[in-house]
């Protein structure tokens, strides 16, 4: 089978999954690992494919959509865990700090150490429970309406609350960041919190690991300028 068939094959196969494992594409179109590996590097170079740690997805006209929480935390994960811990060591004792929901965020929950004595705020399910399980006291979670597919807590009422806080550092989920450094999420709803958040904070950050760059998203919210990216 000639390059340009193995091409047309991955690229089929990818459109029907937002994110393949090299594993299943490998068994399900025949293909040898280190060919597959050659083939999507080839691929992400014209700006088709992009390749994850395990795994590849097709860039749809470079527009990322809304994939489910228990998804996101399965990829990227090494470089998830780094940048976590890039943005903890930026984390004094006794602060006030937002988390943000998405799977970047969440591997910050997990790590932070109940020992700083922080006031943690956030709107994410998911943070909340991995913050309750590692033993952090001062926790809160935004009132809103609850959205299943990130474990996020949007709308009027969570805005609302957010009047009442300020944080001495944030940190955003971030979705795609295009080449001029605009900052992407999925739906407006998403982004009018991160708006609000930016505003309440001293200091936000924006968590971007590699698969991030280079594309875009439904609603731009932030700049590299008013948000720093953490990567």
């Amino acid at each position: 089978m000639i390059k340009e068939q193995r091409y047309e094959l991955i690229l089929e196969k990818l459109s029907n999954s937002m994110i393949q494992s090299l594993e299943k594409l490998s068994a399900d179109l025949n293909i040898p690992m280190t060919t597959l590996r050659r083939d999507l590097t080839d691929l992400e170079g014209q700006g088709l494919v992009l390749k994850l740690r395990g795994g590849a997805r097709k860039v749809s006209n470079n527009i990322v959509v809304e994939e489910k929480f228990e998804n996101k935390i399965e990829y990227n994960i090494e470089e998830k865990l780094q940048l976590a811990k890039k943005a903890i060591k930026l984390i004094k004792p006794n602060e006030s700090v937002f988390l943000d929901t998405g799977s970047s965020t969440f591997y910050i929950a997990k790590l932070l150490d109940p020992k700083l004595n922080l006031t943690i705020v956030t709107n994410s399910i998911y943070n909340v429970q991995e913050l309750a399980k590692n033993g952090h006291t001062n926790v809160y979670l935004l009132g809103g309406k609850f959205t299943s597919a990130t474990g996020a807590i949007l709308g009027y009422e969570a805005i609302e609350a957010l009047e009442k806080y300020f944080f001495d550092k944030s940190f955003l989920g971030v979705n795609a960041v295009d080449k001029n450094y605009n900052i992407f999420t999925t739906s407006s709803e998403h982004a009018q919190i991160k708006i609000e958040i930016i505003k309440h904070s001293h200091k936000a950050y924006g968590m971007a690991d590699s698969s991030k760059y280079n594309s875009k998203s439904f609603y731009k919210f932030a700049t590299a300028k008013e948000l720093e990216l953490i990567s």
